[in-house]
């Protein structure tokens, strides 16, 4: 009888054990998941396309791609878009926890709603945030060694953008004015292609800044669309994005606009610049970007439209990027 009776305290023993390391897989499996949610993979592969744009059109200019430039270059404005990421989502969930802030929710796995239930630590992604940034600095830095100090200048300008976008006590891309999706625009556009451009050719030019701009402006377009799917999420945290000032129908034009102008300026560049005329096959993810308008109501009133633009932006960015580097290959000279 004893004997039975150890063997079974053995075998529920073991089956505890089983169950807590089981436990302890899903926990880890959730965690990942959770720090993949607030690194924003899709959002992050958006703002790094901008400087892919510019320094292929470095290395078209000049004939030849400088591969250490370019990878130092990209990495670091990979990085520092990640940590934007991490810092944008850590300052979200602070904001909601401010007393004139109202009781909020996103969509379910977000980084948002992670937090709020207490899967995703906010220290977490704050420390992970400053390791990336503390990464894409020294990325930086060897970039410098490689192409000259101005790339320090025009990083640390992108650098200060990002932070004082999200880190008290500016938070400018909380207090409304458009403030914070220019402050995008800039730090992931404009400057990350006078850089990525400079890095290979180590000359200033505006052709990087004119070619680099359709990107730039679709980039942005992912930025509005990504804010309209969080509007009424920010409206009650107390983030005044374009999306929260204009209302859902005012920020649906302003997204038309933008898409227009994208696409007006690759015509505009192909004329006004040296740039090939094969750089006009970007204009056939047009319909790509302007065909999700007629699908979804003026006042978006399911949330699913909002992921529905967010979505059809993030794919017009990434093929028009695409597209016009296949151009600049082709035409080649050589």
């Amino acid at each position: 009888m004893t004997h039975y009776s150890g063997g079974q305290a053995s075998e529920s023993s073991s089956l505890l054990r089983r169950l807590q390391l089981e436990g302890e897989r899903r926990m880890a499996e959730t965690s990942i998941i959770a720090v993949l949610s607030a690194l924003r993979p899709d959002m992050t592969m958006a703002l790094v396309l901008p400087s892919v744009m510019a320094a292929v059109i470095g290395g078209w200019w000049q004939g030849a791609l400088v591969w250490p430039n370019f990878l130092f270059a990209i990495v670091s404005v990979l990085l520092s878009a990640f940590a934007f990421q991490m810092l944008s989502a850590y300052q979200d969930f602070q904001q909601s926890l401010r007393s004139e802030a109202r009781p909020a929710t996103d969509l379910p796995n977000s980084a948002f709603m992670l937090q709020q239930n207490g899967i995703l630590p906010p220290t977490l992604l704050l420390n992970m945030g400053a390791l990336l940034y503390t990464a894409s600095a020294l990325c930086g830095l060897w970039l410098a060694l490689f192409a000259g100090w101005p790339v320090l200048f025009f990083g640390a300008l992108a650098f200060l953008l990002q932070l004082g976008a999200v880190i008290s006590p500016v938070r400018y891309a909380y207090r409304g004015y458009g403030m914070g999706e220019l402050g995008v625009f800039t730090a992931f556009g404009l400057l990350s292609l006078v850089s990525a451009y400079y890095a290979q050719t180590r000359a200033l030019s505006w052709l990087p800044v004119l070619g680099g701009l359709p990107i730039s402006l679709l980039v942005l377009l992912v930025v509005l669309s990504q804010n309209l799917t969080t509007l009424r999420r920010d409206w009650l945290i107390g983030k005044r994005t374009l999306a929260v000032i204009l209302g859902p129908a005012r920020a649906l034009d302003l997204n038309v606009v933008v898409t227009m102008l994208a696409y007006a300026s690759i015509l505009a560049v192909t004329v006004l610049t040296p740039l090939p005329l094969w750089y006009l096959v970007g204009l056939a993810t047009l319909p790509l970007a302007m065909g999700v308008f007629s699908e979804v109501s003026r006042n978006l009133t399911a949330p699913e439209e909002a992921v529905r633009l967010r979505s059809a932006a993030l794919k017009a960015v990434f093929w028009t990027t695409v597209l016009c580097i296949a151009a600049l290959f082709i035409s080649r000279p050589g």
